[in-house]
């Protein structure tokens, strides 16, 4: 669907949002099912290769980390931009989709806290560590070090070979690994902008050293 047919389709449903086409934002008050309502700007412009951009503008949720708003920006903190990619070409097939999915839950939970002092939901950690939890969560292992050697592979090859050996190390060929679940999380894995793969490498260091460090005890024992 063409992102104006989407921007129409939420404006259809929320009327509490207004279009600004100079800025490419959608700003206004977004009302959740229980009655309760926010003050939010949407801004488009990252959209649709990962999550819009969103502002809390009505001064509710505290500007901090562990309120999942970015001290640096301001903005709502949703998941990481590999996830998100990996959301959009899977579930969250459209605008609508985001705002009622992935805003109005991210809402709902805020208000939730702000009753009882805790989330009902919580994502991924801040920073690096997200974002390791992340990956493991789309390639469904727990080994940091198994995901990193499968974002390195990701980085630096053209296609995805669904006959090589299961980037869990059990042996089996990825496509047979779990009845083939191992080769829907990899495909998953690939739906991720190999820009974003690199840069979140960064996050894996720690990792990476300790597999090399790894590797070269082997060969001195061999």
């Amino acid at each position: 669907m063409h992102l104006n047919d989407q921007i129409k389709e939420v404006l259809d449903v929320h009327n509490g949002l207004i279009f600004n086409s100079i800025k490419n934002t959608l700003e206004g008050e977004l009302f959740l099912l229980d009655g309760d309502s926010y003050e939010v700007l949407i801004d488009l412009n990252s959209y649709p290769r990962i999550f819009p951009t969103v502002y809390e503008t009505g001064g509710r949720i505290p500007v901090k980390m562990d309120r999942h708003v970015y001290p640096d920006s301001g903005s709502c903190c949703f998941t990481t931009r590999a996830k998100s990619q990996v959301l959009l070409k899977t579930v969250v097939k459209s605008l609508l989709d985001f705002i009622d999915e992935i805003l109005i839950r991210y809402l709902e939970n805020n208000s939730y806290y702000e009753l009882n002092n805790h989330y009902y939901s919580e994502e991924y950690s801040h920073g690096k560590l997200g974002i390791i939890e992340a990956y493991k969560d789309i390639l469904q292992i727990d080994d940091p070090i198994k995901v990193a050697k499968t974002l390195i592979k990701a980085v630096k090859s053209k296609k995805m070979v669904i006959h090589q050996n299961c980037y869990c190390d059990s042996g089996r060929r990825l496509r047979k690994c779990l009845k083939g679940k191992h080769l829907s999380n990899l495909r998953k894995l690939y739906m991720v902008d190999k820009d974003i793969l690199k840069q979140d490498l960064n996050s894996f260091n720690d990792a990476i050293n300790v597999y090399l460090d790894e590797q070269k005890l082997k060969k001195e024992v061999q």
